[in-house]
This record gives structure tokens, C-alpha cells and sequence, in this order.
């Protein structure tokens, strides 16, 4: 007979040691941490055209995420202004449609940012005159936070410049369609820096004429200001030298109203030269090359010399600093704003084809 050698189950004696009471919660802290880390490294995700693998994103600049999530504003403002429109009336929703075009333009040129767990923009089911300040406000408080623009991406620089200018007008008409005027000047005036008691370094004289013509490349960046305000002084005497010949050519009846706009386009063009030094020269010539049969053509020679002007200027400001850019932002943005008043609505950015 084999004896079982096997102790009886009642005989074992069975030993358990437990952990202290702290392990378990520090266990679950870490395991906490890491998830939290690990969804936060792995569901965000960047959308740029032809662009924005995560891999890239992840070891993208600070500067082009910040791009990229200025990029997720505009977007984000630009699908407001489309969901006011679709339930506005017929005289506010196209200057709403307008500024949705351009701030939806603007996120395509820089890219957009965005956390799959972020919440989603919140879409007016209804319109009112409410809604559509805020909206503005917030466009127009955008415009003067433009982001520090990664070093290959610096040609962004107008763009983004243009875009603030943009669509700060369109928000303005569409807050004319439900407000005064009185109140809609009450919105801040983009790009406006450098207020303080401080005079700031004078933007300096252009020595290399050859980089007048808006075709040339500005190689040196740090000949980018000068140029860029030689560049508007030239487009605004090129203007006026139109409209002189307008007033020359044109009937009688029209000419008072030309020499006004001479007048006021005279002051912006001083308020420009301002802010060179008094032993800058003066660029302007005695006579500007028209277009082929542009003589034929004045009014169209000269809306097209209203846009150089504006464009330049708008430009000028973007690339210029302290009190210069002060002055030359305040300046475009009256060129820009009685430009619409005389109908012209004229687009700084070029529409997405």
C-alpha cells in the first residue's frame, strides 16, 4: 500500500504577505499619468495642405504650432461667420459669406492644429445682433495677435497682414448692416503697436532704386522696411500722377471731385514720408508709364493704382516697427476704409481658386 504523501488540505498552512497601504494608490497615480500622456502624445493631430503627419507635428517648432493653431482660430472663426450667414437676412449674410471666404483662406495658408478631445465650435442656430458683435470682436482681436512665423514660412509675413485687414473691413460691413457707424469705428484698428512715449528707431532711406518695382526680391531683411515703404511713397505718387491726368481729361464736373481725392490722398502720402528721415529723397517723378491704351482707360488705370497703394501700404506697416508702424497701420487703414466708402472694395488677398 503507497502512502500519500501529500498533507491533508486542513494541515497546510497558508501565508499571505499584503502590500502597504500606500502602493496601490501611487500605482494608480502612474498608470494615470501615463494615459494621460499617452493619449495627449497620440490623438492630436495637425491638418496642413500636403502636410501634417503627426510625426512632423511632433517635432515641429514652437513657432509652427503656434501658426498652426492660429490657423485653428481662423477656421474656427470663419465656420461662425458661415453659420451666422446661413440665418441672417439678406443684407447682413453676404458681407458675412465674405469674411468667412477670407478667414477659411487664411487657416488654408497656414495650416491648423487641433486635439481630437477639444470641443466643438459652437454654431449660431439663430442670428442676432449680439452673436455678430461677438463675432467681430473676436476677428478684430485676432488681427492684432498675428504669430511669430517659423523662419521658412517668413513669406507669410503680407499675407497674414493682408488677411488682418481683410477681414477686419468685412466685419465692419457687416456690423453696418445692424449698427451705426459710430459704433462700428468703435472696434480696435488692427496692427496698431509701439503707442508709447518712446519715438522708436526711423525706418531708413532706400539706396538701391533697383528694388522699387514690386518684382524685385528683397534679398537683405534687414532692407525689407525701407523697401517696402519706398515701395508704398511710389505706388501713392503713381496714384495721384493718375488722377491728375483724370482731372486733365476728364469732364469738367468730375474734376472737383478728383482734386478732393488728391487732396486727401496728398495727406496720407505726407503721413507715410513721415516716418523717414527729413534727408531721405524724394521719390517721386514727373511722370509715371501708363499700361498700353491706358489713356483710354483712366478709370481703370486708376482703380488699379488705388490697389497698389493699399496693398503696399498694408505691407509697409506689417514689415515696419514702434512709431512707424503706428502711423503707417493708422494710415492704411483710412486708405482701406474710404476706399470702400467710394465703392471700390477692393480684396488684398486673392480668392482660393
Amino acid at each position: 500500500m503507497t502512502e500519500n504523501s501529500t498533507p491533508p488540505a486542513a494541515n497546510r498552512s497558508t501565508r499571505v504577505k499584503r502590500a502597504p497601504g500606500w502602493i496601490a494608490p501611487m500605482i494608480a497615480a502612474v498608470l494615470c499619468i501615463g494615459l494621460t500622456w499617452g493619449i495627449g502624445m497620440s490623438v492630436f493631430r495637425g491638418s496642413l495642405e500636403n502636410r501634417g503627419l503627426p510625426e512632423e507635428i511632433r517635432g515641429s517648432s514652437a513657432e509652427q504650432r503656434q501658426l498652426w493653431q492660429y490657423g485653428s482660430t481662423l477656421a474656427d472663426l470663419g465656420a461662425q461667420a458661415k453659420a451666422l450667414a446661413s440665418v441672417a437676412d439678406e443684407k447682413t449674410t453676404p458681407a458675412l459669406n465674405e469674411l468667412s471666404s477670407t478667414l477659411s483662406h487664411g487657416a488654408q495658408l497656414t495650416g491648423e492644429l487641433r486635439f481630437d478631445d477639444q470641443p466643438e465650435v459652437e454654431l449660431a442656430q439663430a442670428f442676432t445682433p449680439a452673436a455678430l458683435v461677438e463675432l467681430t470682436a473676436k476677428v478684430a482681436q485676432l488681427s492684432t495677435e498675428l504669430p511669430t512665423l517659423p523662419a521658412d514660412q517668413s513669406h507669410l509675413g503680407g499675407a497674414l497682414t493682408d488677411l488682418a485687414y481683410q477681414s477686419n473691413l468685412q466685419a465692419r460691413s457687416a456690423l453696418l448692416t445692424v449698427q451705426s457707424q459710430k459704433k462700428v469705428i468703435q472696434l480696435p484698428t488692427p496692427l496698431i503697436v509701439g503707442a508709447g512715449d518712446t519715438a522708436g528707431e526711423p525706418v531708413g532711406c532706400l539706396t538701391d532704386l533697383t528694388l522699387l518695382p514690386t518684382t524685385s526680391e528683397i534679398i537683405d531683411p534687414a532692407l525689407t522696411d525701407d523697401v517696402l515703404v519706398a515701395r508704398a511713397l511710389d505706388r501713392g505718387y503713381a496714384l495721384d500722377y493718375t488722377l491728375q491726368l483724370q482731372a486733365a481729361r476728364g469732364s469738367t464736373d468730375q474734376a472737383p471731385k478728383i482734386e478732393e481725392r488728391r487732396a486727401k490722398l496728398n495727406d496720407e502720402i505726407r503721413s507715410v514720408r513721415s516716418v523717414l528721415p527729413d534727408n531721405c529723397a524724394d521719390l517721386r517723378q514727373p511722370a509715371y508709364v501708363l499700361p498700353q491704351d491706358g489713356l483710354k482707360d483712366l478709370s481703370s488705370v486708376t482703380t488699379a493704382a488705388e490697389k497698389d497703394f493699399a496693398t503696399q501700404l498694408v505691407l509697409a506697416s506689417g514689415a515696419s516697427a514702434d512709431r512707424a508702424q503706428d502711423t503707417l497701420a493708422k494710415t492704411a487703414w483710412q486708405v482701406l476704409l474710404d476706399q470702400r466708402k467710394r465703392g471700390l472694395n477692393l480684396q488684398l488677398l486673392d480668392p482660393v481658386k
